[in-house]
Parts: structure tokens; sequence; C-alpha cells
């Protein structure tokens, strides 16, 4: 089965997917919605929900704590976020320590040659390939 990945921002989540047999990540998009407009992410969980069909029996979430572990304003954003997954979908949620994603998103595409303009097109679809893979590398040894 699949494992759905999002890297949840203030205007942006990054999805990404595992292959059926949970071993390899791929980016699916850089989904832009209205900040503050959860219910926009939610539905699109439900187009990749439906995309893949009953494939995918979990979902992974970004959980950026500080460096110190505290919470920050995202990390209180992000609760709130999984507070309405769980009343829409019937899916476990794996939390994952994102702290860096982004940031090594942002060193991949650099090193990669790709513009400004480029990278925020990518970052957040990468970060959650990043989070997936991390998922992948702690739960699936």
């Amino acid at each position: 089965m699949r494992k759905l990945a999002l890297d949840l921002g203030s205007k942006s989540c990054g999805f990404a997917i595992t292959d059926y047999f949970e071993i390899i990540p791929s980016g699916l998009e850089n989904f832009i919605y209205t900040e503050g407009q959860f219910d926009e992410v939610l539905n699109r969980i439900e187009y990749w929900l439906n995309q893949y069909k009953n494939e995918i029996d979990g979902l992974v979430i970004g959980y950026p704590l500080k460096i110190s572990g505290e919470k920050s304003q995202t990390t209180l954003m992000v609760e709130v976020f999984i507070e309405l997954i769980k009343t829409k979908f019937n899916l476990p949620i794996v939390l994952i320590n994102e702290q860096y994603s982004t940031k090594r998103a942002q060193e991949t595409l650099m090193s990669a040659g790709l513009n400004n303009k480029k990278r925020k097109q990518f970052k957040d679809k990468l970060a959650a390939v990043f989070i997936l893979q991390d998922y992948l590398d702690y739960y699936k040894k």
C-alpha cells in the first residue's frame, strides 16, 4: 500500500507518494492554496485519494519543531490541520519531524542550478519527498 505525504505551509502544500510497495517516494505537486483555507488542502487530499483509488492506507505529515524541540506557530497550524484531517478521513497519520526538510529541498534545487522561480515551484513537493524518505528510512528498515 502507498503512503501520501504532506509538507504543509501557510499558503502551499507539497505532496509526495510512495510506490505500492513503500520503497520509493515520488513528488506529486506543489499545491498553492488561499492562506488559512485548509478546506482547499483537504479537497486536494481527497483528489489524490481518488486518483490512487484504495491504494493509500496512511498519511505522513511533516511536523515542524524548533531545534530545541519546542513548538512553533507553524507547529500549531499543522496541529489544527491534523484535527481537520481526522474529521474528514479515516486514515492513520504518522508525524515526521520535518526539521530542515525545506532547507534540504532548497539546497538540492540550488545545486541543480534552478533559478529562484523554479525553486519556488518545486521546494514544497521536494520537501514532502524528503519527509516521506525520512519515514521510509525510519519505519521500513
